[in-house]
């Protein structure tokens, strides 16, 4: 029988976070000790790292789209006008004032 504990020792044979993390700055040399990396996440003062990040309360993944990419790739629905029928449009297609008010709409929608 397999007991699980969570919270305990963190395995040592998996990758650091930091390989994964869009706030990492990742400088590998020819060699497994040659390696340098950087922690951005702080945005004032960048950090080195000397150690393998098991957990992190700043973490993204680079691996999922940030909020931005998904803004561009998003269809959006845009009211009719005098002008124009309703319809949608590519989020990249959206003037700068429309892509606010898309966000600005969404944020006061989960209020």
């Amino acid at each position: 029988m397999r007991i699980k504990v969570d919270g305990g020792t963190p395995r040592h044979d998996a990758d650091s976070l930091c390989d994964t993390c869009r706030w990492s700055r990742i400088i590998r040399g020819r060699t497994l000790d040659e390696e340098v990396v950087h922690c951005d996440a702080s945005h004032m003062m960048p950090m080195r790292v000397t150690f393998k990040v098991t957990s992190c309360s700043d973490y993204a993944d680079t691996r999922l789209p940030s909020y931005h990419e998904l803004m561009e790739q998003a269809w959006i629905l845009r009211p009719a006008t005098k002008r124009r029928p309703a319809g949608f449009v590519r989020g990249r297609d959206l003037t700068y004032e429309e892509r606010m008010r898309v966000i600005s709409d969404g944020h006061d929608r989960d209020r």
